[in-house]
């Protein structure tokens, strides 16, 4: 996990620490209340989910999440859950500044790709829950709002595209950036198509997410959580500008890509059975 997702955790992971010790607190002032009288134990019932996720950072690429699940509690703090769906994704500003500029740089015959430009589409993965932390919030007076809070970990496969933003296969305007079928020049929005090269590929990838659930009545959920999607990144080196151009493959691939994580923020419903 990077430094980036470190800094997005950290706090979620510190307010766990202190919602824990503020539970130890509250058992030896309150013998325990919240806990030995739960009002909501999820444990044997089967759940349903619906989530959007949203970025919490963006580089090259921004991502927008949609996902089903379905889980077993198999007891009040413990359960198995498997997801699937699909992630809308494209290029940000910065990419596609990157790619107009770089078409007229004549001192860039000879270069790498770029880091983390793949993009995540279908996807599922199945995973554990562990809530250790059962707790309420007093929103009002009579109206506490009661919570789990846990963490969750898991992996599964993906399915990815990668459009460069460094090789144009068919170059339409060098000084202008220009590598798509666009009416006017100016006009970005007016190509149907464009002639960045494209890869796709499905690989392996593991899910990690630290977040509450708060119960409304017996059967629904609000979930709210951080979640990080980490995949093994990939990606050329020493394209030749010629090459590309002329349609042949160019280069190799790179050593040590490292990982790319995708951090989300998702909202979800649950509804238990």
């Amino acid at each position: 996990m990077n430094a980036r997702t470190l800094r997005v955790f950290a706090p979620l992971v510190v307010w766990l620490a202190a919602s824990a010790a503020a539970a130890q607190d509250d058992e030896a002032v309150l013998d325990n209340v919240v806990v030995r009288n739960r009002l909501y134990e999820p444990g044997g019932k089967l759940e349903l989910s619906l989530g959007v996720g949203l970025p919490l950072q963006t580089h090259l690429t921004a991502h927008y999440f949609f996902n089903v699940g379905v889980a077993y509690n198999l007891f009040n703090t413990f359960a198995v859950e498997a997801r699937a769906g699909y992630a809308a994704s494209r290029h940000t500003g910065l990419a596609r500044s990157i790619s107009e500029s770089f078409l007229a740089r004549e001192d860039k015959r000879v270069t790498d790709e770029l880091e983390d430009l793949w993009e995540m589409n279908l996807h599922g993965v199945a995973g554990i829950r562990w809530a250790p932390i059962y707790g309420k919030l007093s929103l009002v007076s009579d109206l506490p709002a009661h919570f789990q809070a846990y963490v969750w970990a898991g992996g599964g496969l993906g399915s990815f595209q990668r459009n460069s933003v460094i090789q144009c296969s068919q170059v339409v305007n060098r000084t202008a950036g220009v590598c798509d079928n666009r009416t006017s020049l100016d006009d970005r929005g007016s190509a149907s198509e464009d002639y960045w090269v494209r890869e796709t590929r499905v690989a392996p990838m593991v899910s990690a997410a630290v977040g509450f659930r708060f119960f409304i009545l017996d059967k629904h959920g609000l979930r709210l959580e951080v979640r990080d999607w980490v995949f093994r990144d990939n990606y050329r080196v020493n394209l030749v500008r010629e090459d590309w151009e002329a349609g042949r493959v160019t280069g190799e691939s790179a050593s040590s890509p490292g990982l790319t994580h995708l951090v989300q923020f998702d909202l979800g419903y649950t509804f238990s059975f």
